[in-house]
């Protein structure tokens, strides 16, 4: 058996970690993970790191790498494309797949009109973005008891398969255990065409606590 290489296959597990990731934090189909891989390669090839006094970028190229035209992939955009005799324009809200490797440009998704393409011009969308293309997260501290934002979603208790509901019991913490603090995340799932199709809640633990 063929000694395995640790260096890597730890880069390989950052390259899937970092493509999990962005398909997460975006919520696009995932045909697009192809774009992603290459984006996340992109991003490495270029990312400082302690190990090397130089990025692969450096090395190959023989110059620092520019960070200027860098986008939060998957980001909405609205892209101006010339359709049919050229003559009439329009922008579309797209989405921000990947780069071109050799000339200045973007890849972009069209939901709309279900179609990759390229182009240079586009206004990204980024402030829109804060943690997720689709998501409006808000932050509830349960030690307050006021709600502090406004919401018309109603939540039902969670059930059992068989039918039966889940029964909570508050109690004391054993002697000598300090609970984890914990906040409930709101997101609200938004569309291509920025409109709600959904909602999520989770419970994030305080690692500080």
């Amino acid at each position: 058996m063929p000694q395995l290489n640790g260096v890597a296959e730890r880069r390989n597990r950052t390259l899937l970690d970092m493509v999990r990731s962005m398909m997460n934090f975006t919520e696009l189909f995932p045909s697009f993970s192809g774009y992603a891989l290459e984006t996340t390669a992109k991003l490495l090839n270029i990312a400082p790191s302690k190990s090397v006094p130089q990025t692969p970028y450096e090395i190959w190229h023989g110059m620092p790498a520019s960070y200027k035209y860098l986008k939060v992939w998957g980001s909405p955009a609205y892209v101006k494309r010339l359709m049919g005799d050229k003559l009439d324009s329009r922008s579309n809200l797209c989405r921000f797949i990947g780069y071109l490797k050799e000339t200045a440009g973007y890849y972009f998704y069209d939901p709309t009109e279900q179609k990759i393409f390229v182009s240079k011009n586009a206004v990204f969308i980024e402030k829109d973005f804060p943690s997720d293309s689709r998501h409006d997260e808000v932050l509830i501290d349960e030690s307050s008891g006021e709600p502090q934002h406004d919401s018309t979603t109603s939540f039902e208790p969670t059930v059992h398969t068989d039918g039966a509901p889940i029964l909570r019991y508050l109690r004391d913490p054993p002697k000598g255990v300090r609970p984890v603090g914990c906040k409930w995340v709101y997101k609200r799932m938004l569309g291509a065409d920025g409109e709600v199709t959904a909602f999520k809640t989770r419970l994030v633990a305080k690692g500080y606590t």
